[in-house]
């Protein structure tokens, strides 16, 4: 998913900083009634190949160090500034779309109208949903932002409702999460994290569920990694598969990878688990950075 992709990215979210930084003075439009009554994941299209969701100033640690579309957090580090609550969905064999975002916090009220107006690069459209946004087609990019809220796509920035539909298992998951999210198909991503730890395992799963809690005020995370299987008994077989995986992590040898050690002994710190066709697994205390070493190594995007 790098390369074209990448660049729209992280064209749209230097573009937003740079309209925050310099521009506050007229309104720009408010979907406030078209969202009416929804929020998080709810605001994200179906179809996606990966969504997350954070709160962000509990997890800069996480997203400073986190690299998405080929940009890392820092680079974007005025827009988080200003945001609570980032959620945004990836699409891995996108259609029209690959990628939206939906951003809440406090934002300058950005002369959207006075900038984006006296701009050749950009052109007022109207929704499918009949809401004004603008559109650059130099940039593929489309905007719409006013002071509690952005919305940013490279088509059409408003979803129509009911939005995307939460995992039942991630429902309970959030509870206190800072940091949640799924992929869909995350067969090449998991392959991706498990030969990083040089471990011979396939763990053919259909879902991968995730969510983050903060522990302490050392900057330290827990994780709850859930992988949903087609059958149990898949499921069963690797809990024996991870149990004994368990046991080999504690002598391997990390000497050529030592960013891995870390990372890998929180992954297998504990007894993994069961949960009907899922592998459950719980991970020990870890750093953001190191939390964020784990996402960038299964990015699909």
């Amino acid at each position: 998913m790098a390369g074209k992709n990448s660049k729209k990215l992280k064209t749209a979210f230097c573009c937003l900083c740079l309209f925050f930084l310099l521009f506050s003075c007229a309104s720009a439009p408010k979907p406030d009634t078209f969202y009416k009554g929804r929020s998080g994941f709810g605001l994200m299209p179906e179809g996606a190949s990966f969504y997350l969701m954070a709160e962000v100033q509990s997890v800069r640690p996480i997203l400073d160090s986190l690299v998405f579309g080929g940009m890392s957090g820092a680079e974007i580090k005025d827009f988080l500034d200003m945001s609570d609550e980032l959620t945004l969905a990836a699409f891995q064999n996108p259609g029209d779309r690959h990628f939206y975002a939906a951003a809440a916090g406090k934002f300058p009220n950005v002369g959207g109208g006075l900038f984006f107006s006296t701009s050749k690069d950009w052109e007022k459209k109207i929704s499918a949903s009949g809401m004004p946004y603008w559109y650059s087609a130099k940039s593929m990019l489309s905007v719409s932002i006013n002071a509690r809220a952005a919305y940013l796509s490279d088509a059409d920035p408003f979803v129509k409702g009911p939005g995307a539909k939460v995992p039942e298992a991630l429902v309970v998951m959030q509870k206190g999460a800072v940091l949640s999210g799924w992929m869909n198909d995350p067969s090449g991503a998991i392959k991706k994290l498990i030969a990083s730890f040089e471990i011979p395992i396939e763990i053919p799963a259909e879902r991968f569920l995730f969510a983050i809690y903060s522990e302490d005020e050392n900057n330290l995370y827990t994780a709850t990694l859930r992988f949903e299987m087609s059958s149990s008994t898949q499921a069963a077989g690797l809990v024996g598969i991870f149990s004994l995986a368990r046991l080999g992590i504690a002598f391997a040898d990390f000497s050529e990878h030592k960013e891995m050690e870390t990372l890998a002994k929180a992954f297998f710190s504990r007894n993994p688990a069961q949960d009907g066709n899922a592998l459950v697994l719980q991970t020990g205390k870890i750093s953001g950075k190191d939390l964020a070493l784990l996402f960038n190594i299964i990015s699909v995007y």
